[in-house]
C-alpha cells in the first residue's frame, strides 16, 4: 500500500496562529478529542465551485480524514466564497477562529503541480472532463471525477487507460451506488431474486431550451477563456456559462441524456453486467431538439438497446413513457428505484435479507443509514468515505472508472444514433461502431488547443 504523504500547511498554519495567541493548542489539531492527525489527513485541490462543487465540500464536511488546501476555479468571487467555507470548517474544527489554510487560483496547473497534495476533485463543466482529467491522472494523485467521465466517447477510453497505466484511484461521481436502496435494487436484479432480466427501463430528466442571449462584457474576475478551454471560443454571454444552459450546449455538454442520464445508466449496467459487457443495437424511437436558441441537445428522447440474449434496455426522458429512475424487470416480478422512490412487484422484495451466497455488491461508509422505503438516504457522504477509504486500501472504489465509462458511453452513443437516426450496433471490445464509420467520427471531436489530452 502507497504511504499517503499529507499536508501540513494547514496544521503549521493553525500552530502558528495559536503561538501568537494566548490560547493553547487544541486537542483536536493534534489528533486529540477523536480527531485524526494532520499527518493522517488526505489534502486535497479542488477544481471548480460552481453547484457541484459546493456540494462536494458540504459532503466532505462530517469526515474527518480530510483536508482541503487549495481551490482552482475561473471565477474569482466563487473561489472566494468556497476559500472562506473551507477556511470555517477547518476553523471549527480546530478551534482556531482566523484558520486560513487553503489557497485559491484560477489556474488549475497549479494546484496540479503541488506536491503536497494527495488527491484532486474534478468538478468542472462536462467540456474540460477529459483535458483535466487525463493531467490529473499523469501527475500522480488520485481522482475524485464528476460524471459524465468525458465528453466524447474516445476521451473517455483514453482516461480509462490512463487511470489503469498510473495505477490512480478514481471515484466517479456516480453516487447513486453509495445509496442503500439502488444497491438493494441491482442486488436484487443480479441474485435471481427478480427472476431472468428480460427488460431494463431507465428514465432521465428531459432537456430544456434556452433563448439566444446578447453578447456583453465578461465579469472582472472571470477568466472566460480558461472557462472555455477546449470547446470552441465563443462571444460571451450571461446565460451560455450557466445552470442549466452550459449542460444544453452541445460544444460543453451532450445534455441531459448523458450528464443526467449516466446516473441511471450506469445503476443498469451495475445490476445488469450484460450491458456493460456484450455487443447491442441501439434503435432511434423519438428525438425532440429544441427550436432555435442557444441550446442544441435532445429535450425528449427514446431508444431501444437490445442484445442477442434478447436483453431490452428502453431509455427514455422522463415521462417518455416511463417515470425516471431505473426499472429491473424479470419474468418473476421487478423492482424500481429512483432519488425519491423505491418500489417493486411484490413489497416483500424491498425486506429481502440476502444470502451469504449472495452478492451483496460494494458497500459504501454509511450507506446503511437512513433506510426505509421513499426514503432514499443522503449519497454523497458515503461516496466521499468510500473515496477515501479507497485511497487509503488501493483498492477500486464503488464506482470505478471503467464503469464509469461504460455508463457515459452509453449516454454518448445514445445521442450519436438519435442524430444518425438510424441503428447502430456497438462493440465494447473495441469501443467503436460496427461497420459504420459516420457514427464512429462523431466519437471525438477536435480540442482547442493547448487542451488536448
Amino acid at each position: 500500500m502507497r504511504k499517503t504523504t499529507l499536508s501540513r500547511r494547514g496544521f503549521l498554519t493553525a500552530a502558528a496562529a495559536a503561538a501568537a495567541s494566548p490560547l493553547v493548542l487544541p486537542g483536536s489539531s493534534l489528533g486529540m478529542d477523536g480527531a485524526m492527525a494532520p499527518s493522517e489527513r488526505i489534502t486535497i485541490g479542488v477544481f471548480g465551485v460552481g453547484n457541484r462543487g459546493s456540494d462536494s465540500i458540504r459532503a466532505m464536511t462530517p469526515l474527518p480524514d480530510h483536508q482541503i488546501v487549495a481551490i482552482a476555479d475561473c471565477r474569482r468571487d466563487r473561489a472566494e466564497r468556497a476559500r472562506d467555507v473551507v477556511n470555517n470548517i477547518y476553523a471549527n474544527r480546530t478551534g482556531f477562529e482566523g484558520y486560513k489554510g487553503c489557497d485559491i487560483t484560477w489556474d488549475f496547473e497549479e494546484v496540479i503541480d503541488r506536491p503536497d497534495i494527495d488527491a484532486l476533485w474534478g468538478t468542472v463543466p462536462d467540456h474540460w472532463h477529459g483535458p483535466i482529467y487525463s493531467r490529473m491522472i499523469r501527475s500522480g494523485k488520485d481522482l475524485y471525477c464528476e460524471k459524465p467521465v468525458t465528453r466524447y466517447v474516445k476521451q473517455g477510453q483514453k482516461i480509462v487507460e490512463l487511470a489503469r497505466q498510473y495505477g490512480t484511484i478514481i471515484q466517479v461521481g456516480t453516487q447513486q451506488r453509495s445509496s442503500w436502496h439502488f444497491r438493494k435494487a441491482c442486488a436484487l436484479a443480479r441474485n435471481g431474486y427478480l427472476g431472468k432480466i428480460h427488460t431494463i427501463q431507465v428514465a432521465a430528466p428531459r432537456g430544456a431550451a434556452y433563448p439566444a442571449a446578447e453578447p456583453c462584457d465578461v465579469p472582472e474576475g472571470f477568466n472566460y477563456d480558461r472557462w472555455s478551454g477546449p470547446a470552441p471560443m465563443f462571444p460571451f454571454d450571461n446565460r451560455r456559462c450557466e445552470w442549466l444552459a452550459m449542460y444544453m450546449i452541445s460544444h460543453y455538454c451532450a445534455g441531459f441524456i448523458t450528464n443526467w442520464g449516466v446516473h441511471h445508466l450506469d445503476i443498469a449496467g451495475w445490476g445488469v453486467p450484460e450491458v456493460f459487457e456484450k455487443p447491442f443495437t441501439l434503435e432511434p424511437v423519438m428525438g425532440e431538439m429544441p427550436e432555435g436558441g442557444m441550446t442544441d441537445t435532445w429535450v425528449k428522447w427514446r431508444l431501444n438497446l437490445r442484445w442477442e440474449s434478447g436483453l431490452l434496455l428502453e431509455y427514455c426522458s422522463t415521462g417518455d413513457p416511463y417515470p425516471q429512475g431505473c426499472r429491473f424487470i424479470g419474468d418473476e416480478g421487478w423492482v424500481h428505484a429512483s432519488r425519491a422512490e423505491f418500489s417493486a412487484s411484490d413489497p416483500a422484495l424491498l425486506e429481502v435479507e440476502f444470502k451469504d451466497t449472495d452478492d451483496p455488491l460494494h458497500i459504501s461508509p454509511g450507506s446503511h443509514l437512513d433506510k426505509g422505503p421513499g426514503r432514499p438516504g443522503y449519497a454523497y457522504t458515503p461516496h466521499t468515505a468510500d473515496f477515501f477509504r479507497s485511497i487509503r486500501t488501493r483498492q477500486d472504489p464503488v464506482s470505478p472508472i471503467e464503469q464509469g465509462h461504460c455508463a457515459t458511453t452509453l449516454g454518448n452513443i445514445s445521442d450519436i444514433t438519435l442524430h444518425c437516426k438510424r441503428p447502430l450496433k456497438w462493440d465494447w471490445e473495441t469501443t467503436s461502431f460496427i461497420d459504420d464509420d459516420e457514427a464512429n467520427k462523431m466519437l471525438s471531436r477536435a480540442e482547442r488547443a493547448p487542451w488536448t489530452l
